[in-house]
């Protein structure tokens, strides 16, 4: 994670969860750093959250090097006492005869952040980095896996609570709030805005559940995409549901997206499976290899190719790498788990999502979204 560093400067607060499993009030405010060096990790906090970071300090830090956890040391700041200032005196106990390499998160830290720290700690080498703390995110430990399935399990749960309030007459915000109660009442949260979409609305890959759109009762179609999020940790799951006789092209677009979705699954499975004796070595395979083969499937059944990639992975966030996408050449591996959501929009008419969550194991995969994916008429 350090390379050629001496220090990291993590300020992303996903990224500092991961690291040390504290999450503020306001995630999306600075409300903790994170300094990691050669041998500690430093957590800067500010006296509102003493008790959580004391505790917090510890636990041993398996993130970094599961093999050797190194030390946590909690730094107070506030007014008197700013970040600049107690990060400078940290890095001058480094500082021996050398300038010290101080990466920083480039996608995170805003210009006028950046300037500030460029001003507080002249004399120190500031160097942008990018993605150092999301690699490591990208193989997901045992504890991290165990929470995804029990967010995956927890939708599943949700899916089925939600069949017996789709009754005629309901909305799509009404069907949002049921399933954003669910969650709630069983000590989670939704994992993001959950996805209701009656009819052609369904044809917005991302729309916006509406409280003007009730369901019909004689024949529609019902788009649900949503997950839980379990300790931090998300689900993500979209099926389709029918309510009356579903149209003839309604049956045959839901049909060539399932195929198409097996397809990829299976393809996935057999690769992991495969074994080269003569040079001992899995067969490689990309996201965007994935995401080629399923569109070239829909294709075949006369479908436009849609307008998102195959899939994303899934962890502390909803989007994180690797992205399935033909746009993006990334080697899938064991360890990691991502979607699986291939789609059929038709603007104005109906949209068709299917997804799943998987898991790449050292022996194939394993499918973590359970609910089922046949035609469901209600």
């Amino acid at each position: 994670m350090l390379q050629s560093l001496d220090a990291l400067l993590v300020t992303d607060p996903t990224n500092i969860y991961y690291l040390t499993g504290f999450m503020g009030l306001a995630p999306d405010e600075r409300e903790a750093y994170v300094l990691v060096t050669q041998d500690k990790l430093y957590l800067f906090t500010n006296p509102l959250y003493r008790e959580q970071a004391e505790k917090i300090i510890q636990l041993p830090n398996n993130q970094i090097n599961t093999n050797n956890p190194i030390p946590k040391e909690y730094i107070e700041i506030s007014r008197e006492n700013p970040l600049a200032i107690q990060i400078k005196k940290v890095l001058d106990a480094l500082s021996l005869t050398r300038t010290i390499k101080v990466g920083f998160e480039e996608n995170n830290l805003t210009v006028a952040e950046m300037h500030a720290l460029k001003k507080d700690l002249d004399g120190f080498n500031l160097v942008p980095t990018r993605n150092r703390i999301e690699e490591l995110r990208k193989f997901k430990r045992p504890d991290e896996i165990a929470q995804i399935k029990s967010a995956c399990k927890l939708t599943d749960n949700c899916f089925d609570f939600i069949l017996t309030k789709l009754i005629p007459g309901v909305t799509e915000t009404e069907i949002a709030w049921e399933i954003e109660s669910y969650f709630k009442k069983r000590g989670a949260e939704n994992a993001f805005p959950p996805i209701v979409a009656f009819g052609k609305n369904s044809s917005q890959p991302h729309y916006s559940s509406s409280i003007r759109y009730t369901l019909d009762a004689k024949r529609s179609l019902v788009l649900l995409d949503f997950g839980a999020r379990v300790n931090g940790y998300c689900a993500d799951m979209t099926r389709m549901l029918f309510m009356g006789l579903p149209k003839t092209e309604w049956k045959k677009a839901y049909q060539a997206l399932k195929l198409a979705q097996q397809k990829a699954l299976s393809y996935l499975a057999q690769s992991f499976q495969y074994i080269d004796i003569l040079k001992n070595q899995r067969r490689k395979i990309s996201g965007a290899e994935l995401d080629q083969l399923v569109r070239k499937e829909l294709a075949k059944f006369g479908y436009p190719p849609y307008p998102h990639s195959l899939g994303h992975a899934v962890g502390l966030a909803i989007h994180e790498a690797p992205r399935l996408s033909i746009r993006r050449d990334e080697e899938l591996k064991p360890g990691m788990i991502f979607s699986v959501e291939p789609g059929i929009y038709v603007p104005g008419q109906f949209g068709m999502r299917i997804e799943d969550l998987v898991l790449l194991t050292e022996n194939g995969i394993e499918v973590l979204s359970k609910s089922t994916k046949e035609m469901m008429i209600l």
